[in-house]
């Protein structure tokens, strides 16, 4: 016998198949349950997370370094720093320069009387000045008292000296005067005549007013007194009288160098200098006349020039012309064989010791 053969409903197995769910594998759902826990809390870090700050970008602080370039190393200094400094010492000048025009206090009173002054000056009498004649040292009127040996305030210490016609006018006098071997010509008298002449116009000085003495040939060399630095003295008359003993003492001899004795003078700094000399040979040059005008035009000296000769008139080339005309001075030719050599005048009275 065969066996008896069951079967289903076709339409009812297949509904049965869609009904029972489809079989995952484990692996998969796991893997799946914790990706979705780790997103879950992620959001959840993101959500609870409170916000710092203003939410604007964070700021970085960026500088500007100057950089010293020292021997053994380089140092690095902020230019904040350097700002810095300068605004102290802005604020230091502005605070100083406010308390200095502050306003004086309320209660201060002037210590001069200004009504009183310009009273005073209106009345005063103005000086009256002297005849003036050349040469005139002295001023004459009411204004100034005579013979107090007192010089009256404001009243100028210039004077006005001559030597063999020129005048020179100031406080501060330099004789320069040539003493070479050419000076002893026709007998000598160059030289007597230059002495003498030099100790006149000393002795027109006052106290007032100073001097010194360059006698030269190849080298300059000025008046000294034993232990006191080459300087101008003071025309009184004991310094006058100490003078005139070393111009006695003066001989000629030697060659001739004036750009030396000139540039002594003039780091003097006198008002006027006197120059003479009977050499015209060596002549200074264009550019030596060019330097002593510099240093003469610097200290606002004057030099007059006298020229000895032996001709009858003044020779049509000198340099001595151009020396003087170029430094606002005069010059005078002598024509030493028609000049009369007076005497030295006599000599002043006995020199306190205490000079």
């Amino acid at each position: 016998m065969e066996p008896l053969k069951t079967s289903s409903p076709p339409a009812l197995n297949a509904e049965m198949v869609e009904m029972v769910p489809p079989e995952r594998p484990a692996p998969a759902l796991l893997m799946s349950l914790i990706l979705h826990v780790i997103l879950f809390t992620a959001l959840g870090l993101i959500w609870t997370q409170t916000s710092r700050g203003t939410g604007a970008l964070k700021d970085r602080p960026v500088g500007i370094a100057l950089v010293h370039r020292l021997p053994d190393r380089d140092r690095y200094q902020e230019v904040t720093e350097v700002v810095e400094q300068q605004n102290d010492i802005t604020n230091e000048s502005e605070k100083s320069s406010a308390s200095s025009s502050a306003a004086p206090p309320a209660d201060l009173s002037l210590p001069l009387d200004l009504a009183g002054v310009l009273e005073s000056m209106q009345s005063t009498p103005s000086p009256v000045s002297g005849d003036g004649l050349s040469g005139q040292s002295e001023l004459a009127g009411d204004a100034f008292s005579q013979g107090t040996g007192v010089r009256p305030q404001g009243e100028s210490s210039d004077a006005t000296t001559i030597v063999f016609g020129v005048s020179g006018s100031g406080s501060r006098f330099v004789y320069v005067f040539d003493r070479s071997d050419s000076m002893n010509g026709f007998g000598g008298k160059p030289l007597r005549a230059a002495k003498s002449e030099l100790i006149r116009s000393l002795r027109t000085l006052t106290d007032r007013q100073s001097f010194q003495l360059i006698f030269y040939n190849d080298k300059p060399k000025a008046f000294q007194l034993t232990g006191v630095p080459d300087q101008l003295f003071s025309g009184d008359e004991a310094y006058v009288s100490l003078a005139e003993n070393y111009i006695r003492s003066i001989v000629a001899f030697g060659g001739t160098e004036h750009e030396s004795a000139l540039k002594m003078a003039l780091r003097m700094a006198p008002d006027v200098i006197f120059f003479l000399t009977d050499a015209r040979i060596p002549r200074l040059s264009t550019g030596e006349l060019r330097e002593i005008r510099n240093l003469a035009d610097a200290s606002g000296a004057t030099i007059h020039t006298i020229e000895f000769g032996a001709e009858p008139s003044a020779p049509a080339e000198t340099f001595l012309r151009d020396l003087a005309s170029q430094n606002r001075g005069q010059y005078q030719y002598v024509d030493i064989r028609s000049l009369g050599v007076a005497p030295p005048p006599p000599e002043q009275q006995t020199v306190p010791d205490s000079l």
